[in-house]
């Protein structure tokens, strides 16, 4: 082989091997199978349905609040002296009938202040008397004298007025120091639970010391804030409407009976919630004690309200409330909120009894999509509509 036949072929052999090498692909691209076209089959979202029920019932209002006593007392000294006894029962938590002595300062100064002020008012008895002799006297010895009328003096009046002043202040002494004795036992003033004692046995107290704290156990009372729409549906008789107070405490709910006694009548500036009073008798002789301090919740009953659709409250949003027809179409209502709550809304328009309310979130939902209802899906362990869009709602 001449040498320029080498050269040539040596130049050919890459091209003639990249031709090889794109034909043998070619072919076996060629050869590969199609893959095999399915339908897409989209399917319908399935959903939870209730049946919307038009009620009559009246609404329930919920509030809350701390109860407290609704006569609270701080026990101040009237008079000064040293405590010489005590109550076991006066200290926190101790409860006592009304006029139970709690303490008792020493009354030694006051009782010798009665004696003198008794002895005071004898003596001023008996000077009163005695001016009242002397008028008599000095007015037979007047008219035995002359016929013209004696003078005032003569008679002795002014004297007997200042007997008679004498006599209205020593009542006045005795009184202030019959009070000042039995100011020095320190009573309940009504059936009393003790918050606090700020004194001991044998402390010297003055006038205006602080003894303690005590509260009513005849009464106590809730404060209860509600918005001001929810106080006009409680109607004009809200005085005397029952509340029902509950709490829930290990694991059991207690509950109890209240009365409305008042409103406060005004709307609170900083919360703009009205405040009505509830009150609960002998809170503290029921077989399910009612202490002060408990945070509680109350239900209050509104007056007869027709023509309402209660739903869950997750259900409403932006003022639509989904709706499912008898083709299994859902609709987007638009709906009047006529009241909201925690848990619930009120629709007074836009749901009509027996429509069927979507239960069901379902994400990219628009009016007019197909969907499928559970309650007619086969209960079966497998479901036929795998890989929907459809989650229910938890609350």
């Amino acid at each position: 082989m001449s040498v320029n036949m080498k050269n040539i072929f040596r130049v050919l052999l890459p091209l003639i091997i990249i031709i090889i090498c794109v034909f043998i692909a070619i072919t076996i691209v060629s050869m590969k199978q199609a893959p095999e076209k399915k339908e897409e089959k989209i399917s319908a979202p399935l959903v939870e349905t209730l049946t919307a029920q038009l009620t009559t019932s009246p609404l329930i209002i919920q509030s809350n609040g701390v109860f407290k006593p609704k006569h609270q007392t701080n026990l101040i000294a009237e008079v000064s002296g040293r405590i010489i006894s005590l109550s076991d029962t006066f200290a926190a938590g101790g409860v006592l009938k009304q006029g139970s002595v709690l303490a008792q300062i020493d009354p030694g100064d006051y009782e010798a202040a009665l004696i003198d002020a008794q002895a005071n008012l004898q003596r001023a008895q008996a000077a009163l008397q005695e001016e009242v002799a002397r008028g008599k006297v000095a007015k037979k010895e007047w008219q035995g004298t002359t016929s013209l009328l004696p003078p005032e003096l003569g008679l002795r009046k002014p004297q007997l007025a200042r007997e008679k002043a004498a006599l209205r202040s020593a009542q006045a002494a005795l009184a202030r120091a019959q009070r000042n004795l039995t100011r020095t036992k320190i009573v309940a003033p009504y059936d009393v639970l003790v918050n606090k004692r700020h004194v001991d046995l044998g402390q010297f107290v003055g006038t205006g010391t602080a003894l303690g704290v005590v509260s009513s156990i005849n009464i106590g009372e809730i404060r209860l804030p509600i918005s001001n729409a929810d106080y006009n549906l409680l109607g004009e008789q809200i005085l005397g409407a029952t509340v029902t107070l509950t709490r829930r405490e290990n694991g059991e709910n207690k509950s109890w009976r209240g009365k409305i006694v008042r409103d406060e009548g005004v709307i609170d500036e900083a919360s703009r919630m009205v405040y009505i009073v509830a009150q609960v008798a002998t809170p503290y002789q029921l077989n399910n004690k009612l202490k002060f301090g408990t945070f509680i919740n109350a239900s209050i009953s509104s007056v007869q309200t027709n023509q309402l659709v209660i739903l869950p409250s997750y259900l409403y949003k932006d003022g639509k409330v989904a709706t499912v027809d008898e083709d299994n179409i859902l609709h987007i209502n638009d709906v009047t909120l006529f009241r909201r709550d925690k848990n619930h809304v009120y629709l007074s328009s836009g749901i009509i009894a027996g429509q069927q309310v979507a239960l069901t979130k379902v994400e990219h939902l628009y009016d007019g999509m197909k969907v499928r209802l559970s309650s007619d899906q086969p209960t079966t362990s497998e479901d036929p509509g795998h890989g929907e869009l459809a989650i229910t709602e938890t609350k």
